[in-house]
């Protein structure tokens, strides 16, 4: 049970009271009654008597003094163990003895000198606990009071009263970017309107955490804030609620988010710009192109035998480049396509892929004699159709550019499980490719030194593949010992 305020300081001064009675009565006896001299009775009770004025001012100082009910209580209580452990050891030795018809004093010494140093032990116990507890406060103040004055996010102490917050501190951040606080400490808080402070005084009463984010139009431009109320208490001892008002500056970050946006934006003009070229590419250009070939192959027709050998040179020339301008726009075409006309990601067998492609390229494989070979692959979460495509453009790379010009080329195909991504390996036995390449070969219109033929768009068109399922593709290579791509995927 609590002993409450008023409470306590009645039994103190109760305890007092009491035991000053006491007193007054033994001055009374051994002054008026055995006829002790005056100075002699007050030498004997002098002590008790500043003992008894002591905790007179003890009584006085708790009742004026800022001291919290617990303080209070917990004084109350280890004075009313001290008196009440004394008189029962005291009574219960001069009980003893008055049976025995025998007083002791030194024995009554004895005891009470025990009484004392069992309280002297308690009380500095108690003394002890109380100084290392302040000590560490003391430590946790100040670690506090740095944290406070260097936190990066601007800080204000506030306390809530009958009439609103009240600002009661801030640190220099604080200052630095909103000002210092008018003497009267003033109840304005920047970038939050009323009804938004009234959202906050209700949770501080409510010792809740709320947080908003709002625009604060500072002399060096706008600045976006978010705002936090943290709670930590209040009584009569901090007069009011208290909180703490946090203010973190987010405006680089919001600019960068707004700065994506904005990219992304573009981004998607960009893209829905392709899907245009894309039509465009599919339509309009291919057309002329059909055209100019057409009419070559008609002026080979037509007046064939009347032109020279030269002339039929530059009419294959003319015809050659229309072909290779139609087939640079058919890739462009299917480059455009990949992130806008992909399927969605399922789980696909590989080794049924690879068999598909292969049957596609049989009129190649027949026409250089390659040998394609390939262990069993694992299966891969992707979109079926740009693996196979995937596949396709590496292989066929892979057989226009494997063999040394005697023997016809081999290739390999390979995978591997791994524990975070599945990787497909084809590997050529043609004259390798010098590093200072194999990053650019997969750049739009690049070729390697190896290349003679082709439009220079196939594996950039991998590399955009791989790039959609957010995998990654490389190479390795030694010059005149072959080269092997590898394409990663990661696992889903």
């Amino acid at each position: 049970m609590r002993l409450n305020r008023r409470v306590s300081l009645t039994v103190l001064s109760g305890i007092g009271l009491s035991l000053t009675g006491v007193l007054l009565f033994d001055v009374y006896e051994d002054w008026a009654v055995q006829g002790n001299t005056l100075a002699s009775t007050a030498v004997e009770n002098a002590l008790p008597f500043v003992l008894l004025l002591g905790l007179f001012y003890t009584v006085w100082e708790l009742r004026h003094g800022a001291y919290s009910d617990s303080f209070v209580e917990s004084v109350t209580l280890w004075t009313v163990a001290g008196a009440v452990t004394t008189a029962t050891l005291v009574g219960w030795v001069v009980g003893i003895q008055s049976l025995q018809n025998e007083l002791k004093p030194w024995i009554i010494v004895l005891q009470t000198t025990v009484v004392g140093t069992g309280a002297g032990v308690l009380v500095g116990r108690r003394t002890a606990t109380v100084e290392r507890a302040r000590k560490r406060s003391e430590r946790e103040r100040a670690r506090f009071e740095s944290l406070f004055e260097n936190d990066p996010a601007a800080i204000a102490d506030l306390r809530l009263d009958d009439d609103g917050f009240v600002v009661e501190m801030v640190n220099p951040e604080y200052e630095a970017q909103f000002g210092a606080v008018s003497d009267d400490h003033g109840t304005v808080l920047p970038a939050l309107d009323e009804e938004t402070i009234r959202t906050f005084e209700h949770a501080a009463e409510a010792s809740e955490r709320h947080t908003v984010e709002t625009t604060h139009y500072a002399p060096e431009g706008r600045k976006h804030y978010v705002v936090q109320l943290v709670p930590y208490g209040g009584d009569a001892a901090l007069n009011g609620v208290r909180s703490y008002l946090l203010y973190r500056d987010v405006t680089e970050i919001r600019e960068a988010e707004m700065e994506l946006e904005r990219t992304v934006e573009q981004l998607e003009r960009s893209n829905e710009q392709l899907q245009q070229f894309a039509y465009v590419a599919s339509h309009d250009l291919q057309e002329p192109l059909r055209m100019v070939s057409s009419y070559v192959d008609l002026l080979a027709s037509e007046y064939g035998d009347e032109l020279d050998d030269e002339a039929d040179e530059y009419i294959g020339f003319a015809v050659d480049g229309a072909q290779r301008m139609q087939a640079m726009i058919g890739d462009l075409l299917e480059y455009s396509r990949v992130h806008t006309q992909g399927e969605s990601f399922e789980e696909v067998d590989a080794d049924a892929v690879l068999g598909r492609v292969l049957q596609d390229l049989e009129l190649l494989i027949a026409e250089t004699d390659a040998t394609v070979t390939h262990d069993d692959l694992p299966r891969v979460v992707a979109d079926e159709n740009q693996l196979g495509q995937l596949f396709q453009n590496l292989l066929s790379n892979a057989i226009e550019h494997g063999g040394d010009g005697d023997d016809p080329p081999v290739v390999h195909v390979s995978g591997e499980d791994g524990e975070d991504a599945v990787v497909f390996s084809i590997s050529d036995d043609g004259s390798g490719i010098p590093p200072d390449q194999q990053e650019r070969v997969f750049e739009l219109f690049e070729q390697s030194n190896r290349d003679d033929e082709g439009t220079g768009i196939g594996l950039a068109i991998c590399q955009r593949i791989v790039n959609r399922h957010e995998g990654d593709i490389w190479i390795e290579s030694t010059p005149g010992e072959g080269a092997t791509f590898y394409a990663s995927f990661p696992k889903r």
